[in-house]
């Protein structure tokens, strides 16, 4: 049986200036931040656009948080017309994709959850973050249905970026889904406990301890997993050639259908400045 694509809906994009209500250090490289603001729910911009409350249906969508360049302590701030985001002539935003870990609308809070490596802008704000720090963030814009109903079986493959999508992921699954996730992450510290269904199996390899502590640890723990019979899902993020490597793998070995595998590169290795860290 063939598993459908998740359907794309593209979400108008606006602009909320939110602050930081709470941080807490999940692992000892992931901090999650919750924002907060009225801004949250419906409001009336400037320029007298009337803004629908902030939604995020989709366990993987992402919105960008707005940072100012170094030495200044205002971001440069996109323009949004008719819900598209453009940018006036001159410096642009510094922006850095985040998943929606959570999105409470009767509380109106919102938490990120950001890895703690390298030395990147986000990674340098959040080490430093207090409550009370303001944050401009724009989006979603664009969200993906669940994962499809004719699916009996899933495969999630991530690094530490992909985490908060998978532990977003398995929390929304219904109670009899099955299949393997496998999470590669720096250390043996940032292991975190996820909460999902019984018939999905959670592997962890952390690159200090795991035998093929090297790039590739993901796509070789994929080819070597049991394959069962049954329609497969496979929900694929982090690094770019990592996840273009396991697709490849999936398609080409396992002859799994382009549309039955969401894969996004959050990052690229070959980047000067390091990962970047977390989209989607």
């Amino acid at each position: 049986m063939s598993v459908p694509a998740r359907p794309l809906t593209l979400i108008p994009v606006a602009l909320r200036e939110l602050a930081v209500a709470r941080i807490v250090d999940i692992t000892a490289g992931m901090r999650r931040v919750t924002l907060t603001g009225d801004r949250l729910g419906a409001f009336t911009a400037v320029d007298g656009t009337r803004w629908p409350a902030f939604g995020s249906p989709g366990f993987d969508d992402d919105i960008r948080l707005l940072f100012p360049y170094p030495g200044e302590s205002e971001p440069v701030l996109p323009l949004v017309e008719d819900g598209r985001v453009t940018f006036a002539e001159g410096r642009r935003p510094i922006a850095r994709a985040y998943t929606v870990r959570r999105h409470d609308p009767r509380g109106q809070e919102l938490d990120v959850e950001i890895v703690l490596h390298g030395d990147g802008v986000a990674s340098n704000w959040a080490r430093t973050v207090e409550p009370g720090d303001r944050m401009h963030i724009a989006g979603p814009g664009k969200t993906r249905g669940p994962i499809p109903v004719g699916a009996d079986r899933l495969l999630i493959a991530g690094d530490d970026t992909a985490v908060p999508a998978i532990a977003r992921l398995l929390e929304e699954l219904p109670g009899g889904a099955r299949g393997r996730v496998f999470i590669d992450v720096e250390h043996v510290t940032h292991i975190q406990r996820l909460r999902g269904p019984a018939g999905v199996d959670i592997t962890w390899l952390p690159r200090d301890v795991s035998a093929p502590s090297r790039p590739g640890a993901l796509s070789a723990a994929v080819r070597a997993m049991a394959w069962a019979d049954g329609a497969w899902f496979a929900w694929l993020a982090g690094e770019r050639s990592e996840v273009r490597t396991i697709r490849r793998h999936l398609v080409g070995d396992r002859r799994m259908a382009v549309s039955a595998i969401d894969f996004t590169g959050y990052w690229k290795r070959e980047a000067a400045n390091g990962p970047r860290v977390q989209r989607p």
